[in-house]
């Protein structure tokens, strides 16, 4: 394969996040939302959602968290609240009237997937960007389609989701899916050929897995030389991580905080099965190693933005929690 040509211009990057002709249009969006956020308190005009949508894989999702970035990176201190459609609190649960008055009040919110929000919450997220425009504080919502394909959603939610901006995001092209390559591997240290890189761009079209396969090769023996093509077919080939650890790591939590394992993968959203279901999560990523997918796939299908959510939380409670910190390091042992 001929080595694929690129411009050699200096990479634009806003918060983390390389743009791409894909994602130039969702970009310009977001920043607009950082910019109407640096306005003083109560002038903001942004009083409409921002919805990003697209296939699975564009980068929606690296979207939002440079929005996050951006935000939280500015002059003023900005309160910013992240999490999946499918776990959106819901004021009639324990502890649910507290998330929702946080998801009201927090100067900008971003829920994602929406596509796999549960019918019960339809009418709560319709109070909550109702209750949001109304105080110009900003909303970005995500999804794998855009409004008027959400056909499994009411009128009454899309209605004011094509009320805002709507922007698509677009799988990455070649020469956009080799500069994410690139990107990913020197922001890892993974040191790759010309034809590993135009390799590792023509196996997978999309943003997620080609960042899988650059944080697969991270963990290859280090290497004086750079990665060749052939050296990243056979790294690849290599089996994917075993999912039978995960089976060990919802046992462990489960006896830990004494809740049953169809309840810990099940739908409830109760605190007492929501924390324990998020250690497992976060130990199924930061110590097991496994991909948020394939973590997903051990609670009922949940969306990997589900379990990167989880992971956060947790990672963020342990620094302020002893308790949960000396759990969460009690059940990882033995299992890295």
């Amino acid at each position: 394969m001929p080595p694929l040509a690129v411009p050699p211009t200096a990479p634009d990057i806003w918060g983390g996040l390389l743009v791409l002709p894909e994602n130039r249009s969702a970009v310009r969006a977001a920043r607009r939302v950082t910019s109407e956020l640096a306005r003083p308190a109560g002038r903001t005009a942004f009083a409409r959602p921002l919805f990003l949508h697209g296939p699975p894989g564009v980068g929606k999702s690296a979207v939002v968290q440079a929005l996050v970035r951006a935000v939280i990176d500015g002059a003023e201190a900005r309160t910013v609240r992240v999490l999946p459609a499918a776990e959106l609190p819901r004021a009639s649960e324990e502890a649910g009237g507290d998330e929702v008055a946080d998801l009201r009040t927090c100067d900008l919110l971003a829920v994602e997937d929406l596509h796999h929000l549960k019918p019960p919450d339809v009418d709560s997220l319709c109070g909550l960007l109702d209750h949001r425009a109304a105080r110009r504080r900003p909303t970005v919502l995500t999804a794998a389609a855009g409004p008027a394909h959400l056909s499994d959603l009411p009128r009454r939610l899309t209605n004011r989701l094509s009320g805002g901006l709507v922007v698509r995001l677009d799988p990455p092209a070649l020469a956009s899916r080799r500069r994410l390559v690139e990107t990913f591997a020197d922001n890892r240290g993974v040191n790759l050929t010309s034809d590993a890189l135009d390799r590792l761009a023509a196996t997978a079209t999309g943003v997620r897995p080609l960042l899988g396969f650059v944080e697969r090769l991270r963990s290859a023996p280090p290497s004086a030389l750079p990665l060749t093509a052939a050296d990243v077919a056979e790294l690849l080939q290599e089996p994917a991580a075993d999912e039978s650890v995960m089976d060990r790591i919802i046992a462990r939590v489960c006896e830990a905080y004494r809740v049953k394992p169809r309840d810990l993968t099940g739908a409830s959203r109760l605190r007492p099965v929501l924390v324990p279901r998020q250690v497992a999560m976060y130990l199924g990523h930061e110590v097991a190693k496994l991909p948020l997918a394939q973590i997903g796939r051990h609670f009922g299908g949940r969306d990997h933005t589900t379990v990167r959510n989880a992971v956060r939380k947790i990672g963020t409670a342990m620094k302020s929690d002893a308790e949960l910190a000396a759990t969460v390091q009690e059940l990882t042992g033995g299992l890295g």
